[in-house]
This record gives structure tokens, sequence and C-alpha cells, in this order.
């Protein structure tokens, strides 16, 4: 009994570890959002969760780490949107759009997220970091092609579409769109840009 008490003790330690560290990598991205990666530090962010660095080095002992958490943070957001539009919807197409409206919805809530994924910024001299990145945007695009197989398999998108191009071209929607809404500081309307793209690219895979 005593064992088991101890199992349970350590168990609930380790998932409020996790948990804090959770909310450490998201306070990290608030702050990345707010006034971007090259202010990203240790001293940094212990401010901004509100603790003193001493306690944040348990969790994170350098930049990279927290540059390492922050990457693992936006691959979770996206698996997790996968997971959803399959759930909430039936179709492929149906759920291709509602996925598309989650991207649009990630980077207009998180302004750092196309810096995180399309920038050297992140990767800097980490070779680890960007073979990692280039793991988190293959897993996603396989992800996508996925959905446009099944689409395939259920005669709602055309045979002749190679299912990884198709995904490739779906996140073309939203990568370069992305880029000028923040370089235009939000004056390009993604929202808008991303409904009018997504009629083209519905056109250009639906059956006939």
């Amino acid at each position: 009994m005593k064992r088991n008490s101890r199992h349970g003790t350590g168990f609930k330690h380790y998932t409020h570890s996790k948990t804090r560290k959770d909310d450490i990598a998201q306070a990290a991205l608030h702050l990345a959002n707010r006034e971007g990666l090259k202010k990203l530090s240790v001293s940094r962010l212990a401010a901004e969760v509100g603790v003193v660095p001493s306690a944040l080095y348990r969790h994170y002992p350098s930049k990279d780490a927290i540059l390492d958490a922050v990457l693992e943070l936006v691959r979770e957001r996206l698996v997790d949107h996968v997971e959803k539009v399959c759930r909430e919807h039936f179709s492929a197409l149906s759920r291709l759009d509602a996925l598309l409206a989650r991207h649009v919805e990630l980077i207009t809530a998180h302004q750092a997220i196309p810096r995180i994924l399309f920038s050297e910024e992140i990767v800097g001299d980490a070779p680890g970091r960007r073979a990692r990145l280039a793991e988190v945007i293959q897993e996603h695009v396989m992800r996508v092609a996925a959905l446009v197989a099944e689409g395939q398999e259920n005669g709602e998108i055309r045979r002749d579409v190679k299912p990884e191009a198709a995904a490739l071209m779906f996140l073309g929607i939203v990568q370069p769109a992305a880029i000028l809404w923040h370089a235009s500081e939000g004056r390009f309307d993604l929202i808008q840009h991303a409904r009018a793209a997504w009629s083209l690219y519905r056109e250009c895979l639906c059956a006939k």
C-alpha cells in the first residue's frame, strides 16, 4: 500500500510539473507575440510568469529550451486542430474548410507563429531544432494529405490529384498571406483572402 501511495504521489508530481511546463510554454508564446522572438529569454519569461529566474530554470535552462517548447506547443495545436475537425465534420471538404478557418484563427491570435514556422530566427544555429521544425511541418502536411485521400475515396475529390501536393497547396493558402498580414501590421485582410482562396482551391479539387 505504501508503494502504491508513493507511485500516486509521483504521478501527481509529474502531471503538475508537465502542466506547469505547458503553462510556461504558453506564456512564452504570448511574450513572443507581444515583443518578438529576439526579446524572448529566461529572465523575460520569468517576469512574464511572475517568478524569479531561478524557479524557471528548473523547467527551462536556456532560451533554446524555451524555443523547443514553443515549437512543440505549436505542433500540439496543429494536431489538435486536425483531430477536432475530424470529430466535428463528416466530409473531407468540410473538414478542410474548417481546418483552414482554424489555421487563420491560430495565426491571427498568435502573430509569432508564422515567424516560428517560417523564420530563420527560431532555427538559427540549432540544426536539431531545424530538423524538428521540418518534421513538424511534414507531419502536418501528411495529416492534411490524409484528409485529401479520404475525400478521394469518398468521391468528393478528384482522383487524379496527388494528396501530398494538394496538402502543400492547402498550406500555401495561409503561409504567404500570413507573412503579408504580419508585414502590413494587420492591414491585409487575411480572413477575406482565405475565404476567396478556399473557393478557388475547392473548385480545383472537387470531383465533377
